[in-house]
């Protein structure tokens, strides 16, 4: 599938969105992670090639450097189409500027034409990532969200006519990267059969991983909660089996709770948000899926986990409880083996870790409990006599001095040792 089950879990399944204060005024993040995803302005297609043989790689060569200085792996999407190259340079649908949704003005619609514009792009980002003298780009996706007509306005054959052109180039200058499908979705039937018409029309064919957002709330705007993935996933796989992609490695680019305020979701409580987290991250190493980019370290209001000092944004700043959350569940997880993937009785879901020396543990969290303001709702748990302590989203070490511990919508780690 993903991942063997029985490796243990690696450190790049923690990835992070940012935005570019990280490289400019604001300090590097101060959890742990192993990759960086790069969806920003100055790294998109339209950015890095305003015309026509012209190139700008200032903001990506910041990227570079730091990846290279922090030894972090960088994934980055190619997409937004320039208003120069574009086939409708005047089309205000598309959310990131007129024409950046439509298709370069020299592919057709059956996927023929010179595709130029396109290839000279890629080809320049390819040979500036290896000639760089920084760190390299090691994974590339084609195109975010296609399944958004306001993100892309194409035909499947377009698309896929870009994939095998960027595949081609790719893989020539630079065979050790990555290219990656499209970044599919997971959470409705319409998505899924968008993603299974790219495969029908011969996309997966240039894809080495398989991109998907992992967003779990509804089209309508609905909030949910992580544990849709039980429904979620196991349709998205059955789509990639069905067309011949099952086995290749699962990135999830991008996901996380939603924004913090109306007018679409309403999910402004810190500790409930440092419960999303960590149940989204445990259930994404459950599921086996390589890599999850989290959205974002600094994306004020959309899944932040830090915010800058007001006063100055080159002192530390503050990790907020999600943040904490975040850097605890790698501490729980990174380096141990998933020996019970995580399942539910009822509203109490379980995941079981090992590690060498005959280490076990358990994540157990409640569903149908909540927070309030500071304060959490919890149920008691019958603790199996072999765990002797567990640990907190916190940070916090307790001891276990009963047959029962107190569990509520924040999962705790049981711990044997």
């Amino acid at each position: 599938m993903e991942s063997d089950s029985g490796t243990p879990i690696q450190s790049r399944l923690f990835g992070l969105s940012a935005t570019s204060g990280i490289i400019s005024q604001q300090p590097w993040p101060v959890v742990s992670f192993a990759t960086l995803r790069l969806l920003q302005p100055g790294t998109t297609w339209d950015q890095l090639n305003p015309g026509n043989g012209q190139y700008d790689f200032t903001l990506l060569d910041s990227y570079l450097e730091s990846g290279q200085t922090h030894r972090i792996s960088l994934l980055l999407i190619l997409f937004r189409t320039p208003r120069w190259a574009s086939s409708k340079p005047n089309d205000t649908s598309c959310i990131d500027g007129p024409g950046s949704c439509a298709p370069p003005n020299d592919l057709n619609p059956d996927g023929s034409g010179s595709n130029q514009h396109w290839k000279d792009f890629v080809t320049a980002v390819a040979n500036h990532s290896v000639n760089s003298g920084y760190a390299r780009i090691r994974a590339y996706e084609i195109w975010n969200e296609p399944h958004n007509l306001w993100e892309w306005n194409g035909t499947y054959a377009q698309l896929v006519r870009m994939a095998s052109d960027a595949y081609s180039i790719i893989k020539t200058i630079d065979p050790s990267a990555s290219v990656h499908s499209p970044s599919f979705a997971w959470q409705t039937e319409k998505v899924r059969q968008w993603m299974a018409g790219y495969f029908a029309a011969g996309g997966g064919q240039y894809a080495d991983k398989i991109d998907v957002h992992g967003y779990v709330f509804s089209r309508n705007g609905t909030f949910g909660w992580p544990e849709n993935m039980a429904t979620y996933v196991p349709a998205f796989f059955d789509v990639l089996k069905q067309y011949g992609q099952k086995g290749k490695p699962v990135w999830d680019s991008e996901a996380n709770w939603g924004r913090d305020k109306p007018p679409k979701r309403q999910f402004d409580n810190a500790d409930l948000q440092a419960a999303w987290v960590a149940r989204a991250y445990l259930l994404h190493a459950s599921y086996h899926i390589s890599r999850f980019y989290w959205f974002g370290w600094n994306t004020r209001g959309i899944g932040q986990l830090w915010k800058p000092d007001p006063n100055d944004p080159h002192l530390p700043g503050t990790l907020l409880k999600p943040g904490t959350a975040y850097q605890q569940v790698y501490d729980w997880i990174v380096g141990a083996t998933i020996n019970q993937t995580c399942s539910a009785d009822g509203t109490i879901w379980t995941c079981g870790f090992t590690r060498s020396g005959g280490y076990m543990a358990q994540a157990v969290w409640d569903t149908s409990q909540s927070c309030s303001q500071t304060q959490c709702s919890t149920v008691p748990y019958p603790v199996d006599p072999q765990y002797i302590q567990y640990l907190t989203l916190s940070g916090d070490v307790v001891p276990i001095t009963g047959t029962t511990v107190p569990i509520g919508a924040k999962p705790i780690l049981l711990e044997n040792q």
